[in-house]
């Protein structure tokens, strides 16, 4: 196979991996979202500390990894859309690479009065967006791209109030869901 082939392969493998990232973080998917991270692999978005390390034990100030952390928190909003933007992968050797990724994300923050509300909750349910970038190592190992260390850069934020117009008049089979809910679960099964 010619080096750029080879390269491109690299890249597109690097392209999906952050997508799935994206589909486990918005469907709550935490088998999918501890795929994406090679073991021993570190984080720094929102947490600092191992990205994925089921054997970590979990504490009362600290959930052991970033993925619980993501999961814990993730749970105290009713949806989330993680839109991915420019991506651009710069392949370092055979078996590394570095890439940076924009993203847009929406988070329905849930009302105090939610049991599974966050310790920031307002008394209604605000809608919080954050814009930035995914700064990625990722390396090759076992035949298989995956993330190494992710630093995630905040551009912008912004919080306002809830607006959901016409939300209420969709049928839930068209509205998105979380994992195993949600309708791209079931594609493979039509």
């Amino acid at each position: 196979m010619s080096e750029a082939l080879t390269q491109l392969l690299a890249k597109q493998e690097i392209q999906e991996v952050v997508i799935r990232y994206a589909r486990a973080i918005d469907r709550l998917d935490e088998a999918l979202l501890q795929s994406v991270f090679h073991p021993g692999s570190t984080h720094n978005h929102f947490y600092e500390g191992p990205s994925s390390d089921p054997e970590r034990a979990a504490t009362d100030e600290d959930p052991g990894d970033f993925v619980r952390f993501a999961m814990m928190v993730l749970n105290t909003y009713t949806r989330t859309h993680h839109q991915l933007g420019n991506t651009l992968v710069e392949l370092t050797g055979d078996t590394s690479a570095l890439v940076e990724t924009y993203f847009t994300a929406f988070h329905r923050m849930r009302a105090v009065d939610d049991p599974l509300a966050g310790p920031d909750a307002f008394d209604t349910e605000m809608d919080f967006f954050v814009a930035g970038r995914y700064l990625d190592k990722f390396e090759l190992r076992d035949g298989h791209w995956k993330i190494i260390h992710r630093t995630g850069m905040t551009d912008w934020m912004r919080l306002e109030a809830a607006s959901a117009r016409g939300m209420a008049a969709m049928g839930p089979d068209i509205v998105g869901q979380r994992h195993p809910d949600d309708f791209v679960y079931k594609l493979p099964t039509l």
